[in-house]
């Protein structure tokens, strides 16, 4: 299937020079011409310096994942060259400043790409006073060679400073239109003038689209310790918390984040907190506290690569068995696993009616790569009504014969809540009757064991099923979940019209068996693509289903997967 023209652009530079709100400029201004835009982030674990990139894939045609090939490359240093030679051919502009950093160009001249030494440093200092509007210059030269509309862009540039000082703003913006000019005069221009169309759809990471997902499905308090790539959600919610009934805590650690938000959900609120899955493991044991409790929670947890500390600002699907695990005991949960930033929006409001009704901790899956990288989706309704699940009646029977912990065929019961008249719940972290008074009665620890595992029964109607993305049948299905979803949708697009299709599952826990079984007897050939080392997924079909997948693709070095390297492996499949 041929692609329509799109556009590829990267900056490269240290933290400092304002790499991340240069892409993210760039981004707004495609999206403005009405473009699908996918912004894809890479950075050390430093405070300063490291190397830093932000590459924007815009396009009119669907748009999901960053892509190798680079248009236009803008390096603020020549690691920023150097670093992605291999990005780079005849068909890519170069733009950097060798002069001013003191290197030489012609040692790249077998690349073929065309070189410009442009000013941005000098433009930027003689505009403004100071060499920090770089990436203004380095934005608008862009714009001329791609063929964007240089008013986009000085919109987004007074957009972006809107309430700084006046004088700051003027002299940014001569800086841009001096920029602009210069490239007229003296570079290329390598795409035919982009249109303006509308554009409803609204630009956004995965962790903001969690962030307004909570919103959206009700949240009252949320606990939080940042730690990356999860740390946004606490930044945007904390931004939101003086427009909604919301109590945002940025707490001391892990542990004391996953207990407030228990309390929070056991006095009546719609509670969540969000780490990285190194984080996580210091909250495993509240987990357990939670299950057994019956006590609603929604987490959300960012893959990052470990051992330990490993790589704290890169990424994988290295923990889908773990937290399938998670917790001493027999935990009932629900994982879900969003890709998009319209799955991580939805599925994270459907968390917390997931939860409250049934009683249960409902995880939000994801990773590094859908976390921080910005995509467009839709603009969501601007009002949502929500319920509130599975409360005790109010008032009670006065003779006190409530039970926090009846046992129901749904395994789940009535809750009340402190304070309320005969609504008594004796709650602790041990195994306990009906009424939440401790035991260790063998039957009464079956029956309650038994209780607690039929919310998995009673909640899996109410959970996403299986996607099969593009044709129904295909010679190969790739079988995938959470963020390899982005990419694959790429590969599908990319591939001979029938070639492929995608099956994704947004919840991987309880397990889809039938669902999967029936897509199974479709498929011609099973290939499990994920970002882990061990095939996580693919075990969890075998266990599952007793289903054997003979064709895998893993990536386990930090970085995500890209379309070109899959189709490259699935072709060879193929042959």
């Amino acid at each position: 299937m041929v692609k329509t023209m799109s556009l590829h652009w990267k900056v490269a530079g240290r933290a400092g020079e304002g790499i991340d709100v240069t892409g993210v400029m760039f981004g707004k201004t495609c999206l403005r011409h009405g473009m699908n835009v996918f912004g894809y982030r890479e950075y050390p674990s430093l405070i300063r310096g490291g190397h830093n990139t932000h590459q924007v894939h815009a396009g009119f045609e669907p748009i999901t994942c960053q892509q190798k090939h680079i248009d236009v490359l803008v390096a603020f240093n020549e690691e920023g060259i150097s670093l992605h030679l291999d990005e780079i051919d005849e068909n890519s502009v170069v733009l950097c400043e060798a002069t001013q950093d003191g290197y030489d160009l012609t040692k790249y001249a077998d690349i073929g790409a065309k070189f410009f030494d442009v000013p941005m440093t000098n433009i930027s200092r003689e505009e403004t006073g100071h060499f920090l509007s770089q990436n203004i210059v380095s934005v608008a030269m862009s714009c001329w060679i791609l063929g964007l509309d240089i008013e986009v862009f000085r919109e987004v540039v007074s957009d972006q400073f809107k309430g700084k000082n006046e004088t700051m703003i003027a002299n940014n913006i001569k800086a841009l239109e001096r920029a602009y000019q210069y490239a007229k005069d003296n570079l290329p221009q390598i795409k035919p003038p982009s249109p303006k169309k509308p554009n409803k759809q609204i630009f956004l990471t995965g962790n903001n689209a969690a962030a307004i997902g909570a919103v959206a499905g009700g949240v009252q308090y949320f606990a939080a310790y940042p730690m990356t790539p999860a740390s946004e959600i606490l930044h945007t919610l904390a931004g939101l918390q003086h427009k909604y009934p919301l109590v945002v805590k940025h707490v001391e650690d892990e542990i004391s984040a996953m207990n407030q938000a228990i309390g929070a959900s056991y006095v009546g609120a719609r509670a969540m907190t969000s780490t990285a899955t190194g984080g996580y493991a210091l909250m495993v044991e509240a987990t357990s506290l939670a299950g057994v409790m019956e006590t609603p929670l929604v987490v959300v947890v960012g893959q990052r690569p470990g051992p330990a500390t490993g790589l704290p600002t890169w990424t994988c699907q290295s923990d889908l068995l773990f937290i399938i695990n998670a917790g001493h005991g027999e935990v009932p949960k629900v994982v879900l696993t969003p890709g998009t930033a319209e799955e991580h929006f939805e599925l994270t409001r459907q968390a917390f009616y997931l939860a409250e009704r049934f009683h249960l901790v409902v995880f939000i899956l994801s990773d590094k790569f859908s976390l921080e990288s910005y995509m467009t989706m839709p603009r969501p309704k601007q009002v949502y009504e929500n319920e509130r699940y599975s409360f005790a009646f109010d008032p009670l029977p006065d003779d006190d014969t409530y039970r926090r912990y009846e046992v129901t065929e749904e395994g789940y019961s009535p809750r009340s809540v402190p304070g309320q008249l005969h609504g008594l719940s004796v709650t602790n972290s041990y195994e306990h009757d009906q009424f939440g008074y401790a035991t260790e009665d063998a039957s009464l620890t079956k029956m309650m064991v038994e209780k607690r595992q039929r919310k998995l029964r009673s909640v899996k109607p109410e959970l996403p099923p299986l996607e099969l993305i593009g044709p129904r049948h295909a010679e190969l299905t790739l079988v995938c979940w959470g963020s390899t979803r982005l990419v694959l949708e790429e590969v599908m697009r990319r591939m001979p019209e029938g070639a492929v299709n995608v099956l994704h599952f947004p919840c991987v826990w309880p397990f889809p068996t039938e669902g999967f079984f029936q897509h199974a007897q479709n498929a011609e050939k099973l290939v499990v693509i994920e970002g882990n080392s061990t095939g996580q997924l693919e075990m969890l079909i075998r266990q599952e289903t007793g289903i054997r997948i003979h064709h895998r693709i893993h990536r386990y070095d930090g970085r995500p997967f890209y379309a070109e390297d899959i189709i490259k492996e699935l072709e060879e499949l193929r042959e």
